[in-house]
C-alpha cells in the first residue's frame, strides 16, 4: 500500500524544488507591471500568499492543485506545476503569472509568449517570507505584504520564546512512506534544508536528521532505529487529499518497538490541508507542532 496524491505527488514536487532551487539561474521579467490586475498562481502556496495580501481581486485563475482559500475554487485551473496548460493561460491573457523559480522551462515559454513572471522560492522559511515581500513589492501590496509578515514575526518570535529554555527533543518528519505485507518500507522524512526543519527548530525541538547532504533523505527501518527519534510526526493533507487508513498508519509505527518514540507513545499523525503547503499557514502548523513537542507547556493559558 502507498500514498498516492497528493501526498506523493507533493513529495515529488517537493523533491524537484528542493534539488533545483540552489542552481536556478535568475530570469529577467517581461514588460513589468507594478500593478498588475490579472494574476495566475502556478502553486497552491502562491495562491495562499496571494489570498493573504489582498489580491484576491487580481487572481483569475490556479494551478489544478489549488484549493485554498475556498474561493479558488471556482477560478479556471491552468494545469499543474510540472505540466501547465500554456494555452488556458494565455486564454485568460495575465499581465503577470507567478510560479515556482526552479520552473525553468515553463518561465522560458511564458516569455517567449511575452507573458510577465515573477518567479518564487517556498523551499525554507526564510524563502517564504521573501515570497511575500517579492509579491507584495511585484504588485504594489508593499504595506499588506509587511503586515503578513509582521504577523508571522510576531508568532514566530512568541513561539520561540516560549519553546527556547525546553529541552529539546530529536524530531522526526515523515513526509511520505511506503510499506509491504503492512509493514513499514521507506520513509522519506525532513532534512536539514527545508521549511519543516525550520519549524522543528522553533517550535523546541531538533531535526532528528543532521546530514546536509540530501534534501529529502529516505530512510528504512533499520535507519529509523539507528536514528532512534524522540518523536515522530507523519504528515498527512486533509482527509478529503488521501486514501489511507491513519489508525493502521498509527499501527504500522507502533510495530517498530525500539524506537523512543514508540516506547513513550509520542508518534502523532497531523492531518491537516496546510501542513504540506509552505504560504502564511506554517503559522498554524508551527503552533501544533511545538503543541506536540512540548505537552508539558501549559498551552491552553497562552495566547498565540
Amino acid at each position: 500500500m502507498r500514498r498516492f496524491w497528493p501526498l506523493f505527488l507533493f513529495l515529488l514536487l517537493f523533491i524537484i524544488v528542493l534539488i533545483a532551487i540552489k542552481s536556478e539561474p535568475d530570469r529577467p521579467a517581461v514588460q513589468i507591471n507594478s500593478n498588475p490586475q490579472r494574476i495566475i498562481s502556478l502553486s497552491p502556496s502562491i495562491t495562499e500568499t496571494l489570498f493573504s495580501v489582498g489580491l484576491a481581486d487580481r487572481v483569475v485563475a490556479v494551478s489544478d492543485y489549488c484549493d485554498f482559500p475556498i474561493e479558488v475554487l471556482d477560478l479556471p485551473k491552468v494545469g499543474g506545476l510540472i505540466n501547465p496548460n500554456l494555452e488556458a493561460i494565455v486564454s485568460q491573457e495575465p499581465d503577470l503569472v507567478i510560479l515556482p523559480a526552479n520552473s525553468l522551462r515553463t518561465i522560458k515559454q511564458l516569455q517567449q509568449l511575452n507573458i510577465p513572471t515573477l518567479a518564487v522560492r517556498s523551499a525554507s522559511l526564510t524563502d517564504i517570507k521573501e515570497t511575500i515581500v517579492a509579491i507584495g513589492r511585484r504588485t504594489s501590496h508593499q504595506q499588506q505584504a509587511n503586515e503578513l509578515l509582521n504577523s508571522l514575526e510576531k508568532t514566530i518570535n512568541h513561539i520561540k520564546s516560549i519553546t527556547m529554555n525546553s529541552d529539546r527533543p530529536s524530531v522526526m518528519i515523515s513526509l511520505g512512506n511506503s510499506t509491504s505485507n503492512e509493514n513499514i518500507n521507506t520513509v522519506y522524512i525532513a532534512g536539514q534544508n527545508d521549511f519543516y526543519n525550520d519549524l522543528i527548530e522553533l517550535a523546541g525541538g531538533t531535526n532528528v536528521y543532521k546530514d546536509k547532504r540530501l534534501n529529502v533523505p529516505s530512510l528504512s527501518v533499520e535507519g529509523i532505529i539507528q536514528l532512534n527519534p524522540d518523536i515522530i510526526v507523519d504528515i498527512y493533507p486533509e482527509a478529503d487529499d488521501h486514501n489511507a487508513d491513519l489508525q493502521q498508519v498509527l499501527q504500522r509505527w507502533q510495530s517498530l518497538k525500539y524506537i523512543n518514540a514508540v516506547k513513550n507513545n509520542r508518534i502523532y499523525i497531523v492531518e491537516e490541508s496546510y501542513a504540506t503547503i509552505p504560504g502564511p499557514r506554517v503559522l498554524l502548523l508551527l503552533e501544533q507542532l511545538a503543541k506536540l513537542i512540548h505537552p508539558e507547556i501549559r498551552w491552553d493559558e497562552i495566547s498565540l
